[in-house]
């Protein structure tokens, strides 16, 4: 870990796991407690939903029929106020951790866990993604005026096909833009810039490689799916296994133990494979980020420096 040199494809995704597998404890650990967070978040999100719509219900079916489209219009807007905060605070709270803990392990040092730095860097991120909700608004608008203007509808009703490739080729222009900001939480953690400043520092660190770092991330998040999936399906067959064997030789109360007890192994393993690849998207891009600087601006260099 004390080598630093530009990293092809395969030794950037290697080292992604070193990163990983040496700072394997603090990393699940911190993943536990934002998903232990992320639940009491969902609830206090749901309750906050439920008493606006709950205090917005008489005025949409009160005695003036002709506001209730404003009226429905205005509870949604305020349910979306409520939900995209707290979503990219979440965001910003699960890459935190990952991100700083990454630096350490990349140069393989073992320093105390960086309580202070935490909450300053999820300011930060936090406020990297909300830049990127903004810059992402355009595609909203065509989404929106697609749906508005009935265009959506009638290629719909006209050309199925045609719409199903137009929606493809939407989704991947989206992708592909905000590939742009693929390094942009990673700036916002590490040299302290905020807004629409991580956004354009991103892509000077990626333009001329934009294809490269597009399949990267691409090949990296489709890994980490197929193993995911993987563990959580074998679970769910088991579970599913035994349900078909209770039922086919009517195991009576022995097959409901057996049950309940498939269904526990297969929840807590689902947990465990949410808290296991929570990291892996953080560290990823805190790889990704230190391996640009290396090409492109010496960062091995300034860190030999350091150390001397």
């Amino acid at each position: 870990m004390n080598d630093f040199y530009p990293m092809t494809t395969a030794e950037l995704m290697d080292r992604s796991i070193d990163v990983y597998k040496k700072s394997f404890g603090r990393q699940m650990a911190y993943a536990a407690i934002c998903t232990i967070a992320s639940y009491i978040l969902f609830f206090v999100a749901s309750f906050a939903i439920i008493m606006v719509v709950a205090i917005s219900v008489p005025d949409m079916f009160g005695p003036s029929v002709g506001n209730s489209a404003s009226s429905v219009a205005g509870v949604i807007l305020l349910v979306i106020a409520i939900i995209v905060p707290i979503f990219l605070l979440w965001m910003a709270a699960i890459n935190a951790g990952p991100i700083l803990l990454s630096w350490q392990a990349f140069h393989g040092r073992k320093l105390p866990f960086p309580y202070k730095q935490i909450p300053r860097a999820i300011g930060r991120i936090f406020s990297a993604l909300l830049a990127q909700v903004i810059a992402i608004l355009p595609f909203a608008g065509l989404m929106f005026l697609g749906v508005r203007s009935g265009f959506a509808v009638f290629l719909i009703e006209r050309t199925p096909w045609l719409f199903v490739v137009l929606c493809l080729m939407f989704f991947v222009a989206f992708l592909l833009y905000i590939n742009i900001f693929s390094l942009a939480i990673a700036v916002a953690a590490f040299e302290r810039v905020i807004f629409f400043k991580a956004l354009t520092r991103s892509w000077e660190l990626i333009k001329g490689e934009f294809w490269k770092i597009a399949g990267m991330r691409l090949l990296w998040y489709t890994a980490i799916m197929v193993i995911a999936m993987s563990f959580s399906g074998v679970t769910q067959a088991l579970y599913l296994l035994v349900i078909f064997l209770s039922e086919t030789f009517d195991m009576g109360v022995a097959g409901f133990i057996l049950i309940g007890i498939s269904l526990i192994i297969s929840m807590v393993v689902s947990f465990g494979v949410i808290i296991a690849t929570m990291p892996l998207d953080g560290i990823f891009v805190a790889v990704l980020y230190f391996n640009q600087r290396i090409k492109r601006e010496g960062l091995d260099i300034e860190v030999k420096l350091a150390r001397l």
